[in-house]
């Protein structure tokens, strides 16, 4: 199992800030519920040039999920991509879009209960882990892709390991982002350092104290100042749902995947951010449960818990990772194609 990554000491963060690129995102500052994932309307303002979208309505047992589908489905080559929360719609993932084109297709959609995607009846029962993964695989049928890449974030990656140990035939590789841990547990851990960093940044004068409602998302980024855009406050599109968010968490409290994750034989990139508040211990459970994966272990310099704030490290990853699933499904896979990719690999802590 080959791991990449490093834990040597941070870098001058200050004069690193005055010359990092900041990509403004939006979010609507709502009282955070689940303790990874504070989102809660976050848009990330995305790149350039947006390839060619489509909107899906699938059906499933309960209704239909909003399903958002950007580039190229029909190219053989599909990530979906799973959002934090719970109860977060899909729309700071749009930023992903970047990755799509002729030859790659990156797929959204908003969980069961959150934005355009139907609400079963609000008893826990409804928002297991079992249901969320089986939302998942209706996406998967609905594009038509018989394998896919996943891309976990924060809870999305809880979902990812669960949906990868279900229907192990129908996953290529995953991408783990600033992921929940295989466990209740771990995930409780996390909730505790994220608290402690907002204690010490009221300490510092950097958040107030006490704090109004959604003022502690400061403390999810490597630097509590990177930009943000608030939203018009009159807008209609739900973006986060606090009873979704509450109803899943009371399905799922007390989950342990760790034997599920121990199965997984998968390719996996996890990606990290030096700076991510829920802290080391959360993505060195993750490792630890990939026992059996071919893992990759990239730690983000300068960076929380969204990739939003390093994308020039956190795309050539991703990118590089992607194309070289490419190559060995085609079958073109060499020596120069992985140091080609590896090239483009720029940016992130990595050891051999």
């Amino acid at each position: 199992m080959a791991r990449t990554g490093s834990l040597s000491k941070k870098p001058d963060r200050e004069s690193s800030r005055r010359t990092r690129n900041k990509r403004a995102i939006r979010f609507r500052l709502l009282s955070p519920l689940f303790l990874l994932t504070p989102l809660l309307g976050l848009v990330a303002c995305g790149g350039s040039t947006r390839p060619e979208t489509q909107e899906l309505k699938v059906k499933v047992p309960h209704g239909k999920l909003y399903v958002r589908v950007a580039g190229n489905r029909e190219s053989g080559n599909v990530m979906i991509a799973l959002q934090g929360g719970p109860g977060q719609s899909h729309h700071y993932m749009l930023d992903l879009e970047r990755l799509a084109g002729s030859e790659f297709s990156v797929v959204t959609y908003d969980q069961r209960g959150v934005g355009g995607s139907t609400a079963p009846p609000a008893d826990p029962a409804n928002y297991d882990l079992a249901n969320y993964v089986e939302d998942l695989e209706a996406v998967r049928r609905a594009v038509g892709a018989d394998q896919v890449h996943l891309l976990g974030h924060s809870w999305g990656g809880i979902v990812a390991m669960h949906y990868a140990a279900a229907y192990p035939e129908r996953v290529h590789s995953l991408i783990l982002v600033g992921s929940g841990s295989p466990t209740w547990d771990g995930i409780m851990a996390a909730g505790a350092r994220i608290k402690q960093r907002v204690r010490e940044l009221q300490k510092e004068g950097v958040l107030p104290d006490p704090l109004p409602p959604g003022a502690d998302f400061a403390a999810f980024f490597s630097d509590p100042s990177f930009p943000v855009e608030h939203p018009d406050e009159n807008a209609t599109r739900t973006e986060f749902s606090s009873t979704v968010n509450q109803l899943t968490l009371a399905a799922n409290e007390g989950f342990d995947l760790t034997a599920e994750a121990g199965r997984l034989n998968h390719r996996v990139l996890v990606l990290f951010g030096e700076d991510d508040p829920a802290g080391m211990p959360l993505v060195e459970e993750t490792l630890a449960a990939l026992r059996s994966a071919d893992v990759e272990f990239v730690l983000l310099e300068r960076c929380g818990h969204f990739w939003h704030e390093c994308p020039d490290q956190f795309y050539p990853r991703v990118r590089a990772f992607l194309e070289l699933q490419r190559v060995e499904k085609e079958g073109n896979y060499d020596n120069t194609a992985a140091d080609r990719a590896g090239r483009r690999s720029e940016g992130g802590k990595t050891k051999s």
